[in-house]
């Protein structure tokens, strides 16, 4: 979309990051992963929510049935702010400033990704 905005193709290999400065706007990978660190923020700081008793709840099992994806909504945020991330949420200057190490984290993780299946 961006490259179409400004009338450049494929073929003459601009980087993003250039096309970016031009548009200026936003990554979207890495304004999604704010805005999914903000909302467990919030969701970890309201009381008797019912988007925070279903995520602390795990099945009796312990385990997740055939087909099902291993990882978890907040695997991610576990890796950052620790296994008691929503006690980490309630204080809000300490959680504001791991937000951006978790957006950080992650896209430089999708980019090592897209290098190592290139080469």
């Amino acid at each position: 979309m961006e490259r179409s905005m400004i009338g450049v193709k494929k073929g003459d290999r601009i980087r993003n990051v250039n096309i970016r400065k031009k548009t200026k706007t936003q990554d979207v990978t890495l304004k999604i992963k704010r805005l999914k660190w903000k909302w467990s923020g919030h969701m970890a700081r309201g009381k008797d929510k019912w988007s925070k008793l279903i995520t602390h709840w795990y099945p009796r099992e312990g385990k997740r049935k055939r087909g099902r994806q291993q990882k978890r909504w907040d695997d991610d945020i576990r890796k950052v702010a620790g296994i008691t991330w929503s006690r980490v949420a309630r204080e809000r200057s300490e959680w504001s400033r791991l937000e951006e190490a978790f957006a950080n984290w992650q896209t430089d993780l999708q980019k090592v990704k897209k290098h190592q299946i290139r080469e």
